[in-house]
């Protein structure tokens, strides 16, 4: 009987040694191989409507729905297309303990950032900046949505 136990104890350990080492193998893979479409990212605003029409105007989103509290504490809507789906998040709760609105910055990447670039200026009236960044091989626009977060556009600098 000790003998089973011991081997059974022996079979237990072998069998935990080699698991937790291909556990340890697995993660130096990518958790997420490659992100597909429609990209999501959710945003807390000051102003839900100005925000929706910010959204829609400048991505060509469409109101797909929301929802809100009674009391008026929170409302959420969201806008989509094909490539690109956000929420647009009111919160009084969040803002009562201090949380920042919006995130520090989102990017997405274009394939044709002098396009955009050509589509703000006749929107606003004011072309904005493009950055290159040749040791990324990239091109970089900013744009700033009503509660000043920031959306980085980028597209390749070159076919290299």
């Amino acid at each position: 009987m000790k003998t089973k136990v011991i081997q059974s104890a022996c079979t237990l350990i072998t069998f935990i040694f080699f698991f937790g080492y291909a556990q340890a193998q697995e993660t130096t893979r990518a958790w997420v191989d490659a992100p597909i479409p429609p990209q999501y990212f959710a945003v807390i605003a000051s102003d839900v409507d100005t925000s929706m029409q910010w959204y829609c105007t400048v991505f060509g989103l469409q109101k797909i729905g929301g929802s809100q509290a009674d009391d008026g504490t929170w409302r959420i809507e969201n806008v989509r297309d094909e490539h690109l789906f956000v929420e647009i998040i009111y919160d009084q709760r969040a803002q009562k303990v201090g949380r920042a609105l919006g995130f520090r910055k989102v990017g997405f990447a274009v394939p044709d950032i002098d396009a955009v670039a050509d589509r703000v200026e006749k929107a606003i009236g004011e072309r904005p900046r493009i950055v290159e960044f040749k040791q990324f091989n990239q091109r970089i626009l900013q744009l700033r949505d009503p509660d000043g977060n920031t959306i980085q556009l980028f597209s390749k600098l070159s076919d290299e």
